[in-house]
């Protein structure tokens, strides 16, 4: 019997494109994502280097997270000072845990979940898109919270609906 070729691209090609679309990505996040050595990631970027590509470097990156202070501000520099009461943040983290669960636990099954599909896209070679993966996510963080809070909150269900719907919309053609 002949051999069929494969009608999809190579793990290494979708790395490629992976890289290519999401240039601030970590060897050791794509090394991950395509269950390949990060040796390979390493050989794959150079190899998008010598073709012109530039990631974005790592100073880019952490441009837009908020700046540490400075270690003369701390009074103990191994131990960063007591964040001040928030009555209103603490007020709406126990109304939230009402309907969400402990959140300890609601995010030990939703981390659970999503090793479960990244397990099963990557042993598929699958890669979702964007919109997909984050879709994805975001209902698996809606079924945590079902399972981990109040069955019953409606919005749970339809964020999941909305988030499916997203991602069909743009499938076909509708990008919102």
């Amino acid at each position: 019997m002949k051999a069929t070729k494969r009608k999809h691209p190579s793990r290494n090609q979708r790395a490629k494109v992976f890289m290519e679309c999401n240039p601030a990505a970590s060897v050791n996040e794509i090394a991950f994502r395509f269950n390949m050595p990060k040796q390979s990631v390493y050989a794959l970027r150079n190899q998008l280097r010598k073709q012109g590509w530039q990631p974005s470097s790592r100073e880019d990156q952490l441009a837009t997270l908020a700046p540490a202070l400075p270690i003369e501000m701390y009074d103990d520099p191994w131990q960063p000072p007591e964040m001040p009461p928030m009555p209103e943040v603490d007020a709406t983290l126990d109304a939230r845990a009402l309907d969400y669960g402990k959140f300890i636990e609601g995010a030990e099954v939703m981390q659970m979940l999503k090793r479960v599909v990244q397990n099963a896209l990557n042993n598929r070679d699958k890669v979702l898109a964007h919109d997909q993966a984050e879709a994805m996510d975001m209902i698996i963080h809606k079924v945590g919270r079902i399972i981990n809070g109040n069955p019953d909150v409606v919005d749970h269900w339809l964020d999941i609906a909305g988030y499916a719907q997203l991602v069909a919309d743009r499938l076909n053609g509708r990008i919102r």
